[in-house]
């Protein structure tokens, strides 16, 4: 039986089922039926089973932290050592010496088999994450454009000069400092 845990309250822990074989998640405070209303009947309530009444069909996965492969129907994003670039996708299944995946391209979603050799993933990156890498590329070029520039030694090695320079630069960005495009 394959488990979509995607359908699961984000406070079920497992899978099981109860004496008359109806499926349930379980969490510690209670289980709630899976064709029920949702609702968490807790174990202390006089009329629920014991936890010990259920049987564990399957105990949800940790999260995938973007070591190794990820699981089955996760979304993820993926890329090659020569693209350059990263495509969103959901694997869809594992060969004996394919990946099938359905990825997302500028031109629409595909279905598609990759070998594994070069391929590399990671979880979907959040709002914040891209923001902060955006923010890391513009102040790599803010530095770029000033690590030459010959304001004097100040009396300082040249890498304290790099640090100040760094620190200016992270500084005007914070402060809402950017390149404005000539028109």
């Amino acid at each position: 039986m394959i488990i979509d845990w995607s359908k699961a309250p984000e406070w079920a822990t497992e899978l099981a089922v109860n004496p008359y074989n109806e499926k349930a998640w379980l969490a510690e405070e209670g289980y709630s039926y899976l064709i029920g209303n949702g609702g968490v009947v807790p174990w202390s309530y006089e009329t629920a089973f014991a936890r010990t009444a259920f049987k564990s069909i399957e105990v949800r996965p940790a999260p995938w932290t973007g070591e190794g492969l990820p699981p089955v129907g996760l979304e993820v994003e993926c890329t090659f050592d020569y693209w350059g670039y990263w495509l969103k996708g959901k694997v869809l299944y594992y060969g004996k010496k394919m990946i099938f995946m359905e990825q997302e391209s500028p031109k629409g979603s595909f279905e598609g088999s990759m070998m594994p050799d070069g391929i590399k993933f990671r979880p979907i990156r959040t709002p914040e994450q891209i923001a902060e890498e955006t923010r890391i590329a513009e102040l790599n070029l803010m530095i770029g454009a000033i690590k030459d520039y010959p304001g004097g030694r100040h009396g300082v090695d040249h890498l304290t000069q790099l640090k100040i320079h760094e620190e200016v630069c992270i500084n005007l960005y914070d402060a809402g400092w950017r390149k404005q495009v000539t028109p």
